[in-house]
C-alpha cells in the first residue's frame, strides 16, 4: 500500500512541473547562542512550521519524501533511538542531507543536560521547505534507565503551545524521544482518502488522520524500535499524543485523556476494570496535581475526542499499519499503550509544566531534571 503510494505521487508531480526553489535560507535555531534550553530551540523552531494553505496540490507533492528519502528518513529516525553518546558520529544520508541535520545540543541552563536531535535546517518564505519534523532523544543513556517514554505533538500551528509543553516534559522527566511534526494539519486543505467521516473533514496534512504524512511513519518507527528493545511495559512506558482543544469543544474537561477506544460496553469496561494501565494512573496522578481541574477518560466524559480514528493509536492499539484508515481498534486488542491527551489552554501553559511533570514522573517512575 505504501509503494502504491509513493507510485502515485511520482506521477502527480510528474503530471504537474513543480519543483521547490533552489535557494533556501538556513534556519539558525540550534546554533543560536540565545537557545540556552532545548524549550528555546522548539519555540524558535515553531516559527517556521508550515502553516494553513501553504500547498496546493503540486507543492505538497515536491514536499513529501520519495520512497529513497522516507527510506532514510526512517533509517534516520531509528539510528537516533541507539544513539548512546555517539550523536556526534551519525550521518545524514545525501538523500537528505539538503535539509536536514543532526546537532548534538547541550542546554547551558542544566549541567550535563544534552540531546542529539534531527531538525529541519532549511526554509522558504519563512517556513520550513520539507515540513517532516523535529525529533530529539537524550545524547546519553542512563545505565539504570527507568522509563521509555516517547512523546509525540501533531498539530504545532493549530493545538497552540504543545510543542512547548511537550518539550518541556520530555526534557524534564528524560522521556525516551520527543517528535513533532513541521506541518499545521491545515497545510493542505485537500480531503484524506485515509480516514472518512460524516461528521468532521480530514485533511492530507493531518498526521492523525492520514498514514502518509512523515510524522506517522516517523512514529511507526519508534514504536518498532520500542518493541524491539524490551517492549513497552505498562509501568514505565507510553507513546503520548499531546493536543489541546477550543474553548468550545469539551468545555468541562481540562483534560481528556483517552486510547483510542470510545463509549461501547467494552471499552468503558476496559477503562474501569482493575487491570492497571497508564491512562489510568496518569489520570489519578493529575487530579493530584490539578485538584481543580476535571480530568476525564471516555468513561466519566461525554467528550467527543476519544482518537478512535487516529492512526497511530490503531496501529499500537494492535490494528496492521497497511489497515489502520479503514479499521478501528476494539477492547480485546487494545494494551494501553497509547495515550492521547486532549488539553484546554490553562493546561497547554508554562504555569502547568511543574504538575504535569510531577504527574508524568509517579504514573511511569520517571526522574526529574531541575531547573535553577
Amino acid at each position: 500500500m505504501l509503494q502504491y503510494f509513493w507510485t502515485v505521487l511520482a506521477l502527480i508531480t510528474a503530471f504537474y512541473p513543480y519543483s521547490l526553489p533552489t535557494h533556501f535560507e538556513r534556519i539558525g535555531c540550534v546554533g543560536d547562542l540565545a537557545s540556552k534550553s532545548l524549550e528555546q530551540v522548539v519555540d524558535c523552531l515553531d516559527e517556521y512550521t508550515v502553516g494553513p494553505d501553504h500547498y496546493n496540490e503540486q507543492s505538497y507533492a515536491s514536499a513529501q519524501p520519495n520512497l529513497t528519502e522516507l527510506t532514510a528518513f526512517i533509517d534516520l529516525v531509528t539510528s537516533l533511538l541507539y544513539v548512546d553518546g555517539n550523536c556526534t558520529s551519525l550521518r545524514v544520508p545525501a538523500s537528505l542531507a539538503q535539509h536536514f541535520q543532526i546537532s548534538l545540543f547541550s542546554e547551558s541552563e542544566v549541567e550535563n543536560n544534552s540531546y542529539c536531535i534531527l531538525y529541519e535546517h532549511t526554509s522558504w518564505n519563512s517556513s520550513y521547505v520539507k515540513g517532516w519534523g523535529f525529533m530529539a532523544v537524550p545524547a546519553s543513556r542512563p545505565s539504570n534507565e527507568t522509563s521509555t517514554l516517547h512523546l509525540s505533538v501533531p498539530h504545532p500551528a493549530y493545538d497552540l503551545h504543545t510543542p512547548q509543553q511537550a518539550t518541556a516534559l520530555f526534557s524534564r522527566t528524560r522521556a525516551r524521544s520527543l517528535f513533532i511534526t513541521g506541518r499545521s494539519r491545515l497545510a493542505l486543505r485537500n480531503s484524506t482518502s485515509c480516514i472518512q467521516s460524516d461528521r468532521t473533514t480530514y485533511y492530507v496534512t493531518d498526521p492523525c488522520h492520514d498514514n502518509h504524512e512523515p510524522f506517522h511513519v516517523a512514529n511507526l518507527a519508534i514504536y518498532r524500535w520500542q518493541q524491539a528493545n524490551g517492549g513497552c511495559p505498562s509501568s514505565t512506558c507510553a507513546f503520548i499524543q499531546m493536543h489541546g482543544k477550543g474553548p468550545s469543544t469539551c468545555p468541562t474537561d481540562q483534560v481528556f485523556l483517552s486510547s483510542g477506544l470510545a463509549r461501547s460496553s467494552s471499552s468503558a469496561a476496559w477503562y474501569t476494570d482493575d487491570v492497571d494501565r497508564p491512562i489510568k494512573r496518569l489520570k489519578a496522578n493529575l487530579q493530584l496535581a490539578f485538584p481543580s481541574w476535571n480530568i476525564s477518560m471516555p468513561s466519566d466524559s461525554s467528550c467527543i475526542l476519544t482518537a478512535t480514528s487516529n492512526v497511530f493509536g490503531r496501529f499500537v492499539n494492535g490494528i496492521d499499519a497497511s489497515q489502520v484508515c479503514t479499521t478501528e481498534s476494539n477492547a480485546s486488542l487494545t494494551t494501553g499503550e497509547f495515550v492521547h491527551i486532549e488539553q484546554a489552554r490553562i493546561s497547554r501553559e508554562v504555569d502547568s509544566h511543574d504538575g504535569w511533570i510531577r504527574a508524568l514522573r509517579e504514573t511511569f517512575g520517571m526522574e526529574i531534571v531541575n531547573r535553577d
